[in-house]
């Protein structure tokens, strides 16, 4: 009795609190990932307006999604897992790069500096060499120079606990480690000018930041992040670390006993046939170089921090990693599957995070209303601005690269409202073709089943 009476008790209050909702469907796509696209009329008409909006806003400097910088140059590509040809290629020359030693017009195989995107790429390089079976062993593990590292234990304030932190934790922005691990010193002047002593260099941090590259090597960085304080304890909550993908770099390199610059090309450029990434900076006049080589950040040396910012891509370049994500190229699908998922939450509810992904949700696509997930990595350093998209729903992306004072983000939008709808109007149309009718019993009973998607 006393059972009965709590069950009753409990779907009373379910039934009348927040949780009480209506129809939740399974999560995904509700028909099949729509197919040639390239030869679909919704999809050809989404794609003709969407570069006629483009052109407009470049035109006007103005989109629905704020103002546009005309003066930078752009590269879009949006591509499919059908065809090595893009759905989509738009390009702006912009009015930055007409006296720089680099190109004066932007194509497919402009070279850009992709800033974070390089921590995606880092992630894919540790995936395809070493699959995702050591994302739970601890970072000591695989780098002795963080063992015995135990002030943590009296003082977890000012000290991390290096035991505790795992590699699938600072791939996914878990691990509570800061930031950054570079001072700031090396942009300013060192001379007494602002109010402050002359610095002698002995008491130099270890590693600076200068005006032309990162002064950090492996050494160095490990003795530099001596005095970085936890942002969390492990696992507690998401936040953005450059100092993880570092360690995840050497990690990378201590595992498999190679380079990263190696890796880059072996696991990664060589298969793909990636002719416009570099770790190192390619010749000036095959790159996108806004203003000048110094203001624009193109020649600046990252060094040991090429893993978490400091690679050259083009929008081809992107575009093929992109689809080798989508169609399984360098890795199985299971684990492929496993990667494009969150691994945590943000206090926005259309953004999760995962390894290193940052996924954002578009939601009321289509008649269905439902929810689509953008698989993304970001990058923006000097004045470059790149951004990768995945969408396993529709096995589409797309790739971004901006030179300038300009933005990608109005250009993602306009994808998502304009592209996504007729997506979702292709799949409904081609799974009427195929599923829609009525089905008849052959058997004798009196019984038949109508589907219509009500395309």
């Amino acid at each position: 009795m006393g059972r009965s009476i709590f069950s009753s008790i409990l779907v009373s209050l379910f039934l009348s609190s927040p949780f009480a909702a209506g129809s939740c469907p399974l999560y995904g796509p509700v028909f099949p990932t729509p197919t040639n696209l390239a030869s679909s009329a919704s999809i050809k008409d989404a794609l003709q307006t969407l570069t006629e909006t483009i052109s407009a806003s470049f035109k006007s400097e103005n989109s629905s999604y704020g103002p546009v910088d005309s003066t930078a140059a752009y590269t879009v590509q949006i591509f499919s897992l059908e065809s090595e040809k893009p759905l989509l290629e738009y390009y702006h020359d912009g009015t930055t790069l007409s006296n720089t030693t680099g190109v004066q017009t932007v194509d497919g195989d402009t070279i850009f500096r992709v800033g974070s995107i390089s921590k995606l790429i880092t992630v894919y390089l540790f995936l395809t060499e070493l699959g995702d079976s050591l994302w739970n062993d601890p970072v000591t593990q695989h780098i002795p120079e963080l063992r015995n590292r135990t002030r943590s234990e009296q003082n977890p304030v000012d000290y991390v606990n290096w035991e505790q932190i795992t590699l699938g934790a600072i791939a996914g922005h878990v691990a509570g480690l800061p930031r950054d691990f570079v001072d700031l010193l090396g942009l300013y002047a060192n001379d007494g000018s602002y109010g402050f002593p002359v610095l002698p260099p002995s008491e130099y941090p270890a590693c600076i930041l200068t005006a032309t590259n990162y002064t950090c090597n492996r050494e160095q960085f490990f003795n530099a992040i001596n005095d970085r304080q936890p942002t969390f304890l492990p696992n507690t909550k998401a936040t953005y670390s450059n100092t993880g993908m570092m360690l995840l770099g050497y990690a990378l390199e201590s595992i498999t006993g190679r380079s990263y610059e190696d890796i880059l090309k072996t696991a990664l450029m060589d298969p793909l046939s990636l002719t416009g990434t570099s770790y190192s900076k390619p010749d000036d006049t095959k790159g996108a170089i806004p203003f000048n080589t110094t203001f624009s950040q193109w020649a600046r040396d990252f060094g040991d921090g090429a893993p978490m910012g400091g690679l050259y891509a083009s929008t081809d370049d992107l575009s093929k990693i992109g689809r080798s994500i989508l169609i399984s190229t360098l890795l199985d699908e299971n684990s492929t599957r496993a990667w494009l998922k969150p691994t945590s939450y943000t206090s926005s509810l259309i953004g999760d995070v995962g390894r290193p992904w940052e996924i954002f949700r578009a939601a009321d696509i289509g008649p269905s209303k439902r929810l689509i997930d953008l698989y993304t990595k970001g990058g923006d350093f000097g004045t470059y601005h790149t951004n990768l998209a995945v969408v396993p729903d529709y096995n589409i992306g797309f790739a971004i690269a901006v030179g300038g004072m300009g933005s990608h983000i109005f250009l993602d939008n306009l994808i998502v409202d304009t592209l996504f709808p007729a997506l979702e109007i292709a799949a409904r149309e081609q799974a009427n073709g195929v599923y829609a009718g009525t089905y008849t019993a052959t058997n004798g009973l009196n019984s038949s089943l109508v589907l219509n998607t009500d395309a």
